[in-house]
């Protein structure tokens, strides 16, 4: 069911599959570098978050799309993600490997804990 005053938006099933495929590149990466608990959000769509759970403190947004218009998906993160949450939007495009943008400020925050380490 759709929120009140939200138009539900309709893909194609060749973007739905396309959307799948990458959500669960995504989730295959996380789990291959310690999150195990990774997994797509199947109703993510409907009842909100992000495209994957099972990553404590984060919401992610995934997009595998040759033309992305960036703003739009820092839009939808930002909706998804709760205030505790650090969002980000996984990113690809054809025959390019994978991309994440996050708040300057949590990258700066990165950048410290790799000079402290």
């Amino acid at each position: 069911m759709t929120p009140p005053g939200i138009k539900p938006v309709r893909r194609g099933r060749a973007s739905r599959r396309r959307g799948a495929r990458g959500e669960q590149e995504v989730v295959e990466l996380l789990k291959a570098h310690g999150w195990t608990q990774a997994r797509r959000n199947f109703g993510s769509g409907s009842q909100g978050g992000g495209d994957i759970t099972g990553v404590p403190g984060v919401c992610i947004e995934v997009k595998l799309q040759e033309a992305l218009n960036i703003w739009k998906a820092l839009e939808q993160v930002h909706r998804a993600a709760q205030p505790t949450e650090l969002p980000v939007v996984a990113f690809r495009r054809n025959n390019v490997g994978w991309y994440a943008a996050v708040p300057l400020d949590e990258f700066l925050a990165l950048l410290k804990l790799l000079e402290a380490a």
